[in-house]
């Protein structure tokens, strides 16, 4: 069986910059952000790609993992709010997509994503950890 990102990023086979995690839940900054902290939310089990496909305990788990996160991101990031978005098309894993948003365009996926940095990227993780309360 192939493994995706995700399956790997838990797996520590490769890197990730995480804001969060516990027994069951991960959550890491994306590497290719359309906003400064847009992060990543996952189950570390699941072979499920569709979020209501979760059993309604495994829902709440990760839905409220992932409001621990979104507080943790507004402590750093300056914005109106941060959005949540599920899709998961593009990888085949549950996962969901915390955005730093000002205005409705800023969770337009379509747009040019922001380069960052290593640097910028751990410095990045580093704050929004200190803020999250697991």
């Amino acid at each position: 069986m192939n493994k995706n990102i995700f399956q790997k990023i838990i797996n520590h086979e490769i890197s990730s910059y995480k804001v969060a995690e516990d027994y069951d839940h991960l959550a890491f900054l994306d590497i290719y952000p359309i906003k400064i902290g847009h992060t990543l939310v996952i189950p570390k089990k699941s072979d499920k790609d569709k979020i209501f496909s979760l059993s309604e305990k495994e829902f709440l788990s990760i839905m409220s993992f992932t409001r621990k996160v979104s507080l943790g991101i507004e402590k750093i990031i300056p914005c109106n709010r941060v959005g949540i978005f599920v899709m998961g098309f593009e990888i085949s894993h549950i996962h969901i997509h915390l955005i730093p948003m000002d205005k409705e365009s800023d969770g337009n996926f379509s747009k040019k994503r922001i380069p960052l940095s290593e640097k910028k990227f751990q410095i990045l993780s580093q704050k929004i950890k200190k803020y999250i309360k697991i």
